[in-house]
């Protein structure tokens, strides 16, 4: 198989793999991460086509999978940007919290200084981004844009999976 095309099953068995590759796939199912795809370029998305596809995958699909792209901008190698997500009708938020941790622990074996993600879907609330150790991000700007600073200091691994497990079911929105 080509190393362009890498699928990683265990983050911290393939650390200089992933710390190496800028570009990537996240993608849980049932509540557990499937695979990392590792990609030879970067996601590009429009609002227009995240509101599309977004919204028909998420409202025609019964699966429980999620799918998160991600890039470590070319400009900007010390940020790690959850660039699109895609989930389905019967995504649950065990598969999200799956897709998530291991989001969170890719930007702790890169060491980058700051997580950062765009929120497009309603159904995300301020309330769980907050959970999850995000704050907003160009408060007065356009979207909804949410940062996580790290700076060298990375909760560890336990402490951000118990957060996320305590994350309760009514600041995900329906």
């Amino acid at each position: 198989m080509s190393p362009i095309l890498t699928k990683v099953r265990h983050v911290r068995d393939a650390y200089e793999c992933l710390k190496n590759k800028p570009y990537g796939m996240i993608e849980a199912h049932d509540g557990h991460l499937a695979f990392v795809q590792i990609r030879p370029f970067p996601k590009f998305i429009s609002v227009a086509e995240a509101a599309w596809i977004g919204g028909w995958t998420h409202k025609r699909i019964q699966r429980n999978r999620v799918q998160v792209f991600y890039n470590q901008p070319v400009q900007h190698k010390n940020f790690l940007v959850a660039k699109y997500a895609v989930s389905e009708l019967g995504t649950t938020l065990a598969t999200m919290r799956a897709a998530f941790r291991t989001f969170m622990e890719i930007a702790r074996l890169k060491q980058v200084d700051a997580a950062l993600c765009q929120v497009i879907s309603k159904r995300v609330t301020d309330r769980v981004m907050r959970y999850w150790g995000f704050e907003p991000h160009h408060p007065g700007g356009r979207g909804r844009h949410y940062i996580r600073r790290f700076y060298g200091e990375y909760p560890a691994y336990t402490d951000w999976v118990e957060a996320l497990e305590k994350t309760p079911l009514d600041a995900v929105s329906r």
